[in-house]
């Protein structure tokens, strides 16, 4: 039987082996589930997306930005709107006004 060994930080491990505990799983058992669906769907069973790579490191240089004290800066620069939302819903038209509402105060 072959052995695979990786480096992980500490906090990432802890926070993995409790969630894979709380589903009644041991650390290696859970990578290999995912090894298995990985070998079975002959891909990785997740959807891996540049946007979403882009967007994480949009909003870490927001972060760094906002802690280095850059002036003029908005947190509603972050906030992506989809244009293609149904807003007829009642509940769609509360949230709706919620974000309208956000930005506004977060612009004043």
């Amino acid at each position: 039987m072959a052995q695979v060994n990786f480096r992980i930080d500490d906090e990432t491990k802890r926070e993995a082996e409790a969630l894979f505990a709380g589903m009644g799983l041991t650390m290696t058992s859970a990578i290999m589930v995912f090894i298995k669906q990985s070998i079975n769907d002959n891909a990785i069973p997740f959807k891996i997306s540049a946007k979403n790579v882009a967007y994480h490191e949009k909003l870490e240089q927001a972060f760094r930005d906002y802690e280095n004290g850059k002036k003029n800066y908005h947190y509603h620069d972050l906030i992506e709107v989809d244009d293609d939302v149904d807003a007829t819903t009642p509940k769609a038209k509360a949230r709706s006004r919620r974000g309208t509402q956000r930005r506004r105060r977060a612009v004043a």
